[in-house]
Parts: structure tokens; sequence; C-alpha cells
């Protein structure tokens, strides 16, 4: 073994403590965020800051994840985002706000809730300014397409749709496929923007058919009224597109009305219409569910002004009246469903009826309504609603709807309008 001398082996110490301090220094600190009282960026590990705000005299930002102890003022700039706290101790010169920002201490607001919103000062408020051109606002929204999903569905509409059109052999199958598919509010406003299309489902629901396809045939005239109220049921978009055609809805180009205009079919004198022409046919319809459905068209078809006041101003509501009085307990469902309408259309504003319309007369004598020359005069609903409740007992929608007609008529006037038929 080799003997080293006492002092020489000191030396050697000595020498090592400084290469031994060297690797010592060398290694790597450990990193903040292992402090449970700190809180550090996951992309920055030097930037740590305590885990509880610690507040002063003056305002400090809150950072991400500290806790706020209570009693502190709280302020946030809604416009930065940013919080920020401080001591709920009287400042020199406060009043409530601090550099123009207004301040509530914590101790009055629960601790969650306890957040002042820095205002924008008012000489740099924007208000947003539309572009000359930006499209309306639809209240109804956009109505987006189906999915690339619904692709039979979309072959199968619009099959119907041309089948429709050109009064193919399968004109039938393709009224029950528009009739399945009119509920929903893209193929609703689809048939709505089809002017052939929605002339012919018209005829149809009025009974008078077209060139090749008789109406009444296989129910193709409740068919159709059904696909044209359930396509503007709650389809504002659809609606505002019938819009564009009312005049073809009023006034028809069934294959019947030449005949019509020459005498035949009963209608009044002058271009055949929509009320003239349902009217007509009146006397001969035997479906209470087809007439039902035609009322269910017609409520909907009156929700846009300019049909309404063209039904008012051809007797449209004497056609109501005249439905109403339909002979026979199957029409009662008729019957409900034509109150409905007046007061949808007419009297409850809670149901989106303008109101002042109609009626515009008072009510007329009992005598007066029980003689068939003026039985269907605007002043006579409510003698016939009340004779059918003592037929038919008490139906709470009756009384409901002789009430509505009260409220709603004027208490004086004339009792009878001239019009020229």
């Amino acid at each position: 073994m080799v003997q080293l001398p006492t002092g020489s082996i000191l030396g050697f110490v000595c020498l090592g403590l400084p290469t031994l301090a060297l690797a010592a220094s060398s290694q790597p600190e450990a990193s903040p965020a292992a402090d449970a009282d700190l809180i550090c960026s996951n992309t920055d590990l030097t930037d740590c800051y305590p885990k509880t705000f610690e507040p002063t005299k003056d305002f400090q930002v809150i950072k991400e994840g500290q806790n706020i102890p209570p009693g502190l003022h709280v302020r946030m700039n809604i416009w930065s985002g940013e919080k920020e706290a401080r001591l709920n101790i009287p400042m020199e010169g406060e009043e409530g706000a601090v550099d123009g920002v207004l301040e509530i201490p914590t101790d009055q607001l629960p601790t969650e809730q306890s957040v002042i919103v820095v205002p924008q000062p008012e000489e740099e408020e924007v208000k947003p300014v539309l572009p000359k051109d930006a499209p309306v606002y639809e209240a109804a929204g956009k109505i987006s397409p189906p999915t690339p999903e619904s692709g039979d569905e979309i072959t199968t509409f619009q099959k119907a749709m041309i089948t429709i059109q050109m009064e193919a052999r399968a004109f039938d199958s393709a009224l029950d496929d528009l009739r399945d598919l009119s509920h929903d509010l893209y193929y609703g406003l689809e048939i709505a923007k089809d002017g052939p299309v929605l002339e012919k489902l018209t005829c149809l629901t009025l009974g008078y058919g077209t060139e090749k396809m008789p109406a009444k045939e296989n129910g193709r005239d409740h068919k159709a009224a059904n696909i044209l109220a359930s396509s503007i049921q709650n389809n504002p978009t659809a609606l505002k597109e019938v819009t564009e055609f009312w005049k073809m809805v009023m006034y028809p180009s069934c294959g019947i009305v030449e005949q019509m205009k020459s005498g035949g079919g009963g209608a009044e004198k002058g271009i055949p219409n929509f009320v003239s022409m349902l009217r007509a046919r009146l006397g001969r319809e035997k479906d209470a569910g087809a007439l039902k459905a035609k009322v269910g068209a017609i409520s909907g078809l009156l929700r846009e002004p300019l049909i309404r006041d063209e039904f008012l101003e051809k007797g449209g509501m004497e056609l109501l009246l005249a439905i109403f009085l339909k002979k026979g307990e199957q029409f009662d469902g008729v019957r409900m469903k034509v109150a409905q309408l007046v007061g949808d259309i007419f009297l409850d504003e809670g149901m989106g009826a303008k109101l002042g319309v109609w009626p515009k007369m008072p009510r007329s004598e009992k005598k007066v309504c029980e003689s068939k020359a003026r039985m269907l005069e605007d002043g006579c609903w409510e003698t016939h609603v009340e004779a059918y409740i003592e037929r038919a007992g008490d139906e709470e929608w009756a009384r409901d709807f002789v009430r509505s007609l009260g409220e709603r008529r004027p208490k004086s006037g004339r009792s009878v309008v001239d019009r020229e038929l």
C-alpha cells in the first residue's frame, strides 16, 4: 500500500472542493412550479406568481388561477377582460371612483359577483353601421336545405314537383309525397316559390281541379288543401313567397274558369276569384275532413295582408259564415276550425291578429239574422253561434268565440253594408 503524507491528503481535498462546488452549482434548480404556494405558466416556467392574491393599497392585475381573499375592491374592464383588486380601505380624494372607474367593496356583494364593469368612455363609443346593401334581417332565420344524407327524400320531392307541374300519370302519389314533405320548412318554402305548382294546388283546393285532373277524384282537393296549409303554417319565409303570387292565388286560372265566366258553375258575376269559386261549390261539399283542411289553408293564406284584404273585399267572411252553417253533426269540427280562424286572424292579438280589420259593424238583431236574405251579414255571427250552442250543448270554445266577438265589435254604426256583387 502506498502511504501518502497527511499534508498531501489535505491538499488533495482542498483542490477537489472547487470542482465539487462547481458541479453542485451546475445542477438545474428545482422548478418553482413544485412550490404549492405558487402558480407557474405551462409555457414559461419563469412566469410564477403566488397562488393567493396579495392585495396592496394599489390596484393589481389578478393573474389566472389566483384565489381572491374576501373584502377587497375588485373591478374588471370589459374591453380588456382584465380583473384588478386592491385593499378595501378609504383612499384620499375618493368618493366611490378611482381614475374614472366605479368601484364597489366586495363586502357589499357575494365574492363571485364582486366585479365592477369599466364602461367604455362615451367619446369612444362606436355604433355599428350596416352596409347600404346589407340583407334584411329575417326573424324566421335562414332555412337550410336538407343534408346530403337526405338524398332519397330530395329526389322524391323533385319528382313530385315535376309530376304536379306536368300533370303526369303518377299525380296522386306525387300529392301524397308532397303532403308528407310539406311540413318541413325547406320543402314548404320550395312549394311556395313555385308559381305553377302553387296555382294547381289552389285550383284543387277550391274543388275545380285542372284541365286534366278533377279535384274530387281520389280526394285530391283534400290533399292539396293539406299541402297548402302545411307549406305556410309557422313558415313566414314561405308565406312571404306566396305574397309574390297573391293574384294567382286569389284569381287562379283553373280549367273550369272559362265555363264560370260564361255563367256556368253558379259563381258571382265578374272575374271568378278564390271566394266565389269556393262558395259556388260549398253546397256540394260532403267531406267534412276535406272542408276542414280547406279552412286550414285559408287560415294560413290570410296571414298575408294582401290576400286577407282581398278576401274581405270579395265577401270572404260571408263564405266563412256559410261554412259554419253547414248542416250536419259531421261538420262540428269544421265549425270549431272556422271559429279558430276568425279568432287568430281578426280577434286575438296574442295569436297575431290585426285588430280593427274586422268586424266593423255592430251586432245585428236576431230577426234580421233569421231571414234568408240577410243571414250571412257580418253582424249575425253571434246569433248563429249561440243557436249552435243551444243545439249542440255547452261548447266552451263556442262561448269563448261569442265573447271575443262581442269584445271586438263596435257599439254603433250601420248594421248593413251595401256591397256590389
